[in-house]
């Protein structure tokens, strides 16, 4: 993220301070945010749920003060690419974060220049054009195999699964999903990390007719969630558990399990509600749209039509039917 550039961060091994960049903030505010930081790790790797959860707060919070007060040319590009998704400019948006993948390219800084391909690529998936957005996947992938900073590589080979399933190629996601849950190092303070990767991956197996795999890495991911009951009123965990039951719907549905697989998706739409991003809410009417069809197949026509016009109420209100 940009805050990590400025606040020294070294995403890979917390505890440590890199050497400053020339326009990093002064050194109290360095100091204040990188106890804060260490003591996220400490308690994380202590199982000290709730000491955890409030110093990951404080840090975002602290790093958020700091970038309103000294913005960086590339950040405020970024927020201004922000305002135009949240206006459903989709257009506006797209030359914008090209301008910040251009910036950040000039930077030379591999991490950043990742991060904006990532990003370009999800506004690209969201408006449907998946051969463009591959590409940006692909080079994103690229930039963040050299930046050797493990959240970044894994959010890169994320990217890049779904990318190859909205291109109907199973085989490319499970890779790239599969990679990334390898690369994902032991010890607590990854298990977010790690819970999220399988759940991707679980979704990758499914693609690929292994349900057993499936099955199993839900399993795994289920059990990390479980440990860390504080972390769910955040977007990653959020994310994680709408992806665990959407797959889990998934399963059921392939059982011949009707109402399980709606009660399975029931539970992940409860949990994309809570996101409000226009690609969140794109998600949702997608969920919508499978939950209407599982509806009519269990014969339930009413269900079925609540779920289709939420979901066409939401298409509406993101500027297009597709």
């Amino acid at each position: 993220m940009d805050y990590d550039r400025r606040m020294n961060i070294d995403p890979k091994n917390p505890g440590e301070q890199q050497a400053p960049p020339q326009d990093a903030a002064g050194p109290p505010f360095q100091e204040q945010f990188q106890k804060v930081i260490g003591s996220w790790a400490e308690a994380t790797s202590a199982g000290k749920g709730e000491e955890a959860n409030a110093a990951a707060m404080q840090a975002l919070m602290m790093a958020a003060e700091e970038a309103v007060k000294n913005p960086t040319p590339s950040l405020l590009l970024k927020q201004k690419a922000d305002d135009l998704e949240t206006q459903r400019d989709w257009s506006g948006a797209e030359t914008v974060r090209r301008e910040v993948l251009a910036v950040e390219e000039a930077s030379g800084n591999p991490g950043l220049v990742a991060k904006a391909q990532m990003d370009l690529c999800r506004l690209l998936r969201f408006l449907g054009r998946a051969d463009e957005a591959w590409q940006f996947a692909c080079a994103a992938t690229a930039s963040a195999r050299r930046t050797e900073i493990l959240p970044v590589l894994v959010m890169a080979l994320e990217t890049e699964a779904f990318c190859a399933l909205d291109r109907g190629d199973s085989a490319r996601a499970l890779a790239a999903a599969s990679e990334a849950v390898q690369f994902i190092e032991p010890g607590k303070v990854h298990d977010g990390m790690r819970a999220k990767a399988l759940a991707t991956r679980a979704r990758c197996l499914l693609a690929n007719d292994d349900s057993p795999g499936a099955e199993s890495d839900l399993a795994a991911c289920w059990e990390l969630i479980q440990a860390r009951p504080h972390s769910l009123t955040m977007p990653g965990p959020i994310l994680t558990l709408a992806n665990w039951w959407e797959v889990k719907s998934q399963l059921e549905e392939r059982r011949g399990n009707l109402e399980g697989a709606r009660e399975a998706l029931d539970r992940a739409i409860a949990q994309r509600r809570q996101m409000q991003s226009p690609f969140a809410l794109l998600a949702l009417a997608r969920a919508l749209e499978k939950l209407g069809e599982l509806s009519r197949a269990a014969k339930d026509p009413a269900g079925a039509e609540r779920a289709l016009d939420e979901a066409k109420s939401i298409r509406k209100d993101l500027h297009f039917l597709r």
